[in-house]
């Protein structure tokens, strides 16, 4: 139902303890808006009831008003000091404005308060993997999941916990159960088959993504990862649909996990364009070519007279114009847009956007064709051996793509750029090991 949704003229009419009912199912019909203005007039003639105070704190959060969230829930906290369910939300409010310290505090108090509270433990344990004490998050949901055995979202993260840790049968352990409990929550199949694939167990990958399949039919990202295990049917490129569903879900955690994984492509593809732009002097048209949440943005800013970013993602867009950085962010495929105009970019750049492409010779082609005479192509794509990749590139389990340096440089041939630079290089961290690529300079 619509989060709009007005209280309707009878709520004046409903006792304090019905008014109150009918507040909390508002809230689980998911009806936030008129929840929150339900709870506002209940508080206006009960001020010191704390459930409204909390039970309103929670659905502000929910509207993306955490700020508000805070105060409210406090507001409970200080008219009910030994109120553990209020102490939790406190917590959740306070992880969401990234103070890990003072949530976990927060948690901390309401287990204190009841020590069998599951949803506690489990989101104490969350603060305890952002600050990566894997152990420590471990034993959390550890006593979540004996708890509450049906609580999917501990099994997970105790998983998540244990991969961190290279327990990998406990982590196999834990998504099996949190498959079992909660079949269509997608997401674990993926980071269960991702973890197969990642101890070389393909096969059994490839198991998951069918049983996704059987699950949702229509999952592009299932049948692109089933493709990646077995070879078959594998496309030229990533689907836009595929890339569009990947990075809806991954849009939140991005950064954070780019982070993690000594994320190194825009760095990378920034100190290689600052050798052919030039002075700083905010005289460039560049192009960011699957721009996503902006990475690039800060360190091409002070070259461009213009930039532009391009992404399929809308909720990586997003992201990105938190920053501030982008004369214009553009929802639509790279490829299209690149070479929509001919001669309009000065740089083009695309940070490790080039691996969801098998065929580089479209994008390349666009490339020149967008181009001004003498303006230059940045990019980075992963390495494959010339053994592994006959083709000249090869479709990867993750389902990423290689290239061979003989492959790149001939698309760039075939599209009369001239490459400057071709460089093997560490793009990240992934399974505890460096992921090898190639960063490339061409010039039209």
């Amino acid at each position: 139902m619509a989060t709009g949704d007005a209280v309707p003229a009878q709520a004046a009419e409903l006792s304090l303890a019905d008014a109150m009912a009918y507040a909390r199912e508002l809230q689980q019909q998911g009806r936030l808006q008129a929840a929150d203005e339900l709870y506002g007039r209940i508080l206006a003639v009960a001020p010191d009831y704390p459930d409204a105070w909390h039970f309103r704190g929670v659905v502000v959060a929910q509207l993306d008003r955490v700020a508000e969230a805070e105060t409210l829930i406090r507001k409970a906290v200080e008219l009910s000091p030994d109120y553990p369910d209020a102490h939790n939300n406190l917590g959740n409010v306070l992880q969401q404005q990234g103070r890990v310290e003072e949530a976990a505090g927060a948690y901390e108090r309401a287990l204190a308060l009841n020590p069998e509270l599951a949803d506690a433990h489990n989101n104490l344990g969350n603060t305890l993997a952002r600050q990566k004490r894997y152990e420590d998050a471990a034993a959390c949901y550890q006593r979540a999941v004996a708890l509450r055995p049906d609580m999917a979202d501990a099994h997970v993260n105790l998983a998540k916990a244990y991969e961190a840790l290279e327990r990998v049968p406990e982590a196999l352990t834990e998504y099996r159960t949190a498959v079992t409990l909660r079949p269509y929550h997608f997401d674990t199949y993926r980071r269960l088959g991702a973890l197969f694939y990642g101890w070389n167990r393909i096969d059994e990958a490839a198991a998951v993504y069918r049983k996704w399949l059987s699950l949702e039919p229509e999952s592009p990202v299932a049948r692109h990862l089933l493709s990646a295990c077995t070879g078959h049917e594998v496309p030229v490129r990533a689907s836009d649909d595929t890339v569009r569903t990947m990075f809806k879900a991954f849009a939140e955690s991005f950064d954070e996990v780019l982070a993690r994984l000594e994320y190194r492509a825009p760095a990378l593809v920034a100190q290689a364009a600052a050798e052919v732009m030039g002075p700083p002097e905010a005289r460039l048209e560049i192009l960011d070519a699957g721009c996503g949440t902006g990475l690039c943005g800060e360190h091409f800013k002070p070259f461009a007279r213009r930039l532009v970013g391009v992404d399929l993602s809308l909720e990586m867009l997003q992201k990105a114009a938190v920053r501030k950085l982008y004369d214009d962010l553009i929802l639509g495929e790279l490829t299209a847009f690149v070479g929509a105009v001919a001669a309009a970019w000065d740089v083009v750049i695309s940070a490790d956007t080039l691996v969801y492409f098998g065929d580089l010779a479209p994008v390349m082609a666009a490339a020149r064709r967008g181009l001004r005479p003498g303006g230059h192509l940045v990019f980075t794509v992963e390495r494959a051996g010339e053994s592994e990749a006959p083709s000249g590139f090869r479709i990867n389990p993750h389902g990423r793509y290689s290239h061979t340096e003989a492959y790149v440089r001939g698309v760039l041939a075939a599209a009369e750029l001239e490459p400057l630079q071709m460089t093997p290089v560490h793009l990240r961290i992934e399974l505890s090991k460096p992921v090898e690529g190639f960063l490339v300079v061409a010039a039209r």
